[in-house]
């Protein structure tokens, strides 16, 4: 509508768009077969990260073994509803479980 602040990016197949994270956005319907990313460059300041880098400091191969609890304290979780975690856009629990299947694709609520 006239007067807003909103506008719509219409890029052909192939095309890539860079926004700054804080941003407020929303993709529209994606009309195609496959997946779309976004590249969104985010800085997190390092006071609000955990000491020890858990999920470099336990091995996937160990981690793997430990309850669902566990591996979500350890780093191998998202902040939901949101972004923040993924690991090349992807639920970093599929690091250590092949077979996971997040929210979305198991029919429960983001």
């Amino acid at each position: 509508t006239a007067g807003t602040r909103c506008h719509q990016a219409v890029m052909p197949a192939g095309s890539v768009m860079i926004f700054a994270g804080n941003l407020l956005h929303r993709g529209g319907a994606n009309l195609s077969s496959g997946t779309r990313l976004g590249i969104t460059p985010q800085y997190c300041a390092p006071v609000v990260r955990q000491l020890e880098n858990m999920v470099l400091a336990v091995p996937p191969a160990i981690a793997g073994n430990f309850s669902e609890r566990i591996q979500a304290l350890l780093g191998y979780s998202v902040v939901e509803p949101g972004f923040m975690g993924y690991v090349d856009g992807l639920h970093p629990r599929r690091l250590i479980d092949a077979q996971f299947r997040g929210r979305k694709a198991r029919g429960l609520p983001s």
